[in-house]
């Protein structure tokens, strides 16, 4: 282990930070590029951005470990990022536009093979739901139809309970029988009159 690295070790180092930076800027592209093929949604961006800082950082530290013996140098960090944006400033545009039109004829090509795998099991779907829906508004028609039958059996059948309730309270509030013979007594005065 040296203390003190000699300045043609230091450049290496550099160099070969400068190919690790352009690497990791070839993992952010293979990132973005299952990112914009699953899901371009704000979520799916996040998730991509902590896998790639995770990676990212948990490979610097190996790469550190590896080169300089687990010594952190600001020449590497530099070499690093500087490697990473040469790649995204030069080749990772053209992958970029590569990646977006390759993207766009795959999931074209998906598309065709899903719509002519599934077309048998939508067209079996669509009459079941049609079926589904005509037995649905039947057994409703059906429902309504039997609920006002059952409500006209119930009001005329007078042994049920609330039936044999009404018939009693009409019992009870039946007028008593002096009114009943006042009544008819003024009945009479008037038919004599």
């Amino acid at each position: 282990m040296e203390y003190i690295t000699s300045l043609s070790s230091q450049a290496k180092n550099f160099l070969f930070s400068l190919g690790f930076g352009v690497l990791i800027g070839v993992l952010y592209d293979l990132l973005r590029i299952v990112r914009m093929s699953v899901s371009p949604s704000k979520r799916a961006l996040y998730i991509t951005d902590f896998i790639f800082v995770f990676t990212a950082s948990v490979a610097t530290f190996l790469f550190c470990l590896t080169v300089t013996d687990g010594q952190l140098r600001f020449y590497i960090l530099f070499g690093e990022a500087l490697g990473f944006f040469i790649y995204y400033l030069s080749f990772g545009i053209i992958a970029v536009k590569f990646s977006t039109k390759t993207i766009e004829k795959v999931r074209a090509f998906f598309k065709k093979i899903f719509r002519f795998i599934f077309a048998p099991f939508r067209k079996i779907f669509s009459r079941v739901s049609v079926f589904i829906k005509k037995a649905a508004v039947k057994t409703r028609k059906s429902t309504k139809k039997s609920i006002k039958n059952a409500k006209i059996l119930l009001q005329n059948d007078k042994s049920l309970l609330y039936n044999l309730n009404n018939n009693i309270h009409k019992l009870c509030h039946e007028p008593k029988r002096t009114e009943v013979k006042k009544k008819y007594e003024s009945e009479e005065n008037e038919k004599s009159s």
